[in-house]
């Protein structure tokens, strides 16, 4: 199937690693100029260096996407050298875990800044571009977390830093409809990822997939793909959707 996405310049947070570059493979594999962004300098340089060996396009810019004016900065620079942006994926987030009565108020302010304040400063960012255009895809990475309060991993305040991303969405979609722009999110269960490496103990890992219909944990692949889907001119009718990829773990 042919997803029309070349030439589409695409913004990918977190894409040094994880979700985010599987995301950010598929897109330039698919034509895109992918953009990746991530606060590690060094792994965002790599991840584009892998994709330009391999004759795709791409380049890296260095961001905290919870820092409001490095975000302006880093879009500026996209617009200097690009003069568009026809797709963001919002990939970028932090996993927090323990009782919520035990967590300090650090806690919050340390995922939220990232999980809530990130998408909210990177979509803002991108919008003078999507609207001049009248052409715009967001997709935000949520989770099952959003619909469970929490889940197999993140705890209730993970949880509720991805309802906000889900609300967020939905209202986008609302506006920014009129303007050409779609906007979606996925909602993972528990993916292969460094992120989820070091709390996915073994007995941690067989309860999750106890619970799971189709037997096993999401790859980077899984939600790469239907990102890849959700950009295309193949989803020009889908938007304020909020896609579980979850090997069926909501039906339990």
């Amino acid at each position: 199937m042919d997803l029309d996405l070349t030439g589409r310049v695409a913004a990918v947070t977190g894409a040094a690693a994880g979700i985010g570059e599987a995301i950010a493979r598929i897109l330039a594999a698919e034509g895109c100029h992918v953009v990746i962004l991530d606060r590690d300098s060094g792994a965002a340089a790599k991840a584009a260096a892998f994709l330009t060996e391999r004759k795709f396009k791409a380049h890296s810019v260095a961001v905290d996407v919870g820092d409001a004016a490095a975000v302006t900065k880093a879009f500026a620079d996209i617009g200097a050298r690009h003069d568009r942006l026809d797709i963001l994926v919002n990939a970028a987030g932090l996993l927090s875990t323990g009782a919520f009565a035990d967590l300090p108020d650090q806690e919050w302010q340390r995922i939220s800044r990232v999980n809530i304040d990130g998408v909210l400063h990177c979509a803002r960012a991108a919008l003078p571009f999507m609207t001049r255009q009248r052409y715009g895809r967001i997709v935000n990475i949520a989770s099952v977390s959003a619909m469970r309060g929490g889940g197999s991993i993140g705890n209730t305040l993970y949880g509720t830093t991805k309802a906000a991303v889900v609300a967020l969405t939905m209202g986008l979609a609302r506006e920014l409809g009129r303007q050409g722009i779609t906007v979606n999110a996925i909602a993972p269960s528990v993916a292969e990822t460094a992120m989820t490496h070091d709390v996915l103990t073994d007995d941690a890992r067989q309860k999750i997939l106890a619970r799971i219909p189709l037997g096993r944990l999401a790859s980077p692949a899984d939600i790469a793909d239907l990102t890849a889907f959700l950009v295309s001119a193949r989803a020009n009718f889908i938007t304020g959707a909020v896609v579980p990829v979850d090997g069926g773990i909501l039906t339990t």
